[in-house]
């Protein structure tokens, strides 16, 4: 194959259709890309086929994209520090427990199952998932990962509660890591 100079004249398609062109390829090394925008294409597909576009999600995705080390310190605090008179009960407070969560979280799936939803709580955890580089993931990263999962699950299960009245405090407590985190209006604005 031989080399043509007169070919890099040409525009490349695929560089013409990313960002918005070349123009804006210049401008992509200096500003921030949320991670969201580059998710699988199944995965998207996954969720439109149930009703959902990721643009549900982008107020929620974008919280988490610009978190502060602070607030994943609190959010790992809440999770894991030691809360009651031994060792065995760890994390939360008098409010709020992560082992309870995690109980609520199997409840929300089982009703979303029973909606048609099952491929839902699994595509928002590959989505969340793909936020923070596998490789290198440290402990406040996973807890936000978990947080704003329980809080995207919430999202999606507050649009049922006409169908199950459980949900409704269920999606409340789900999001507590959240609202106590970034504020209590973070939640309702994601929403």
């Amino acid at each position: 194959m031989t080399f043509d100079r007169d070919d890099l004249d040409e525009v490349d398609e695929a560089a013409e259709l990313w960002g918005g062109g070349p123009s804006e390829l210049t401008f992509a090394g200096s500003r921030h890309i949320p991670f969201y925008k580059f998710t699988y294409f199944a995965d998207r597909l996954d969720l439109r086929r149930v009703g959902y576009e990721l643009d549900k999600f982008e107020a929620l995705f974008d919280l988490m994209d610009d978190a502060r080390t602070s607030q994943a310190i609190r959010i790992n605090r809440l999770l894991h520090l030691p809360s009651g008179p031994n060792e065995t009960v760890r994390g939360g407070n008098v409010l709020w427990q992560p082992g309870r969560a995690r109980e609520i979280e199997f409840r929300v799936m089982e009703v979303l199952h029973q909606f048609g939803l099952s491929i839902v709580p699994t595509t928002l955890r590959r989505i969340l998932g793909q936020s923070f580089n596998r490789g290198e993931m440290n402990a406040f990263e996973i807890d936000l990962i978990d947080v704003f999962y329980w809080a995207a699950l919430a999202q999606v299960a507050r649009d049922y509660v006409w169908r199950d009245q459980r949900l409704e405090e269920w999606c409340e407590y789900l999001e507590y890591p959240v609202r106590r985190t970034f504020g209590p209006e973070a939640v309702r604005s994601a929403a």
